[in-house]
């Protein structure tokens, strides 16, 4: 698709520069994988459509005449090519969202970003309400997002990856200080993404589980919502902080978000879910989340290295160590020797114990 084919206001510009080279580069390996008559037959397709959509009965004609008794092989890497096209352009206007968002922060106007969190509690805060009462306010709100089941649109988690991954290499392109070997570096990493995306089969062979779309939901909730819930949560804290002149660590928030899910346990007219899939949803979910605790340990131990010498604390600390010392006298055995005089590394090897227990259903979990 040609860059003038786009129309974008000003202040997306840079949106649509993605949407070109990307529409580009779906268009070089559809054409090294597919064949020039792959492309060409995109290309005739997507012109016609156009045509349609904007009246032209002709083009809507000659594009039905196209359409009828194609192959199955050739109607599906059809559908497949616009498909790569449209997830090429998700993932643009994703990252464009992120460039926005980063640019209201990096204004000297001070301006918050409209619809954004601290704009809304500047909202609040202009209409006379003081931190208590914004507080008060917030207990009030009840954001529960709600995975519903639909397994036709379970994709592979590899699949989604792939999307994650080449949405982090977009992102990385936004640095100004990357040399030109690092960005055609970046860019060939891209290609190789999205050509192995379009090898590779979006479902498996067999037909889709309940299990197919509880991995589905845990994709999210393990490798998406895990991080940026506490992100959320820190930018709440940040605007109340900015607004009413309080340390962020110091202001307490109540539960704001909560997640619901029909996947596992929706039993309207499907046998194949009952008392036994949920039970396992909540036992799988159970697990990928204690896990992530379980990483999150280590790598705090390798944060806090602080030794008993240097630095002192909390009495409550040492006092939870010895706690956990009797009730799981096999946590000791975690922490290397050379790590006792390390309190906070013993207290998150013996936490990081108690994970492995309750991810075994064991006692003291």
């Amino acid at each position: 698709m040609r860059r003038d084919d786009i129309q974008f206001p000003a202040k997306h510009s840079a949106l649509r520069d993605d949407v070109h080279v990307l529409g580009a580069l779906v268009g070089d390996v559809l054409k090294e994988q597919g064949g020039a008559a792959l492309f060409d037959l995109v290309e005739k397709d997507r012109l016609l459509s156009i045509g349609r959509r904007a009246g032209d009965k002709q083009a809507g004609a000659e594009l039905s005449v196209q359409l009828r008794g194609r192959a199955p092989q050739v109607a599906r890497d059809l559908a497949r090519a616009f498909s790569m096209w449209f997830r090429a352009v998700n993932l643009a206007e994703k990252v464009h969202r992120i460039r926005r968002r980063r640019g209201y922060f990096l204004e000297d106007s001070g301006r918050a970003q409209p619809g954004g969190v601290e704009a809304a509690l500047t909202a609040l805060k202009l209409r006379g309400m003081d931190l208590p009462q914004v507080l008060e306010l917030l207990k009030k709100i009840r954001i529960e997002p709600v995975f519903t089941a639909h397994p036709t649109e379970s994709a592979r988690r590899t699949m989604l990856r792939k999307n994650q991954r080449i949405a982090n290499l977009l992102l990385d392109r936004l640095d100004p200080t990357l040399s030109p070997q690092e960005l055609r570096q970046n860019w060939a990493r891209v290609r190789t993404e999205v050509t192995t995306a379009w090898q590779t089969e979006d479902h498996p062979r067999e037909r889709l589980t309940v299990a197919d779309e509880r991995e589905h939901v845990v994709f999210y909730l393990a490798e998406i919502l895990y991080k940026i819930v506490p992100a959320f949560y820190d930018e709440v804290a940040d605007a109340l902080s900015k607004l009413y002149g309080l340390p962020a660590d110091s202001i307490e928030l109540p539960n704001l978000v909560r997640f619901g899910t029909w996947v596992g346990g929706d039993m309207d007219g499907n046998p194949d879910v009952h008392a036994k899939t949920i039970r396992e949803t909540l036992a799988r979910q159970h697990q990928v989340i204690i896990n992530a605790y379980f990483s999150e340990c280590g790598t705090l131990a390798q944060l806090l290295s602080q030794s008993a010498s240097r630095s002192a604390v909390l009495p409550e600390l040492q006092q939870r160590i010895e706690l956990y010392a009797t009730l799981m006298p096999g946590a000791q055995g975690a922490t290397p020797a050379r790590h006792d005089r390390m309190p906070y590394r013993v207290f998150l090897g013996q936490v990081a114990q108690r994970l492995r227990l309750t991810y075994d259903s064991r006692p003291n979990g």
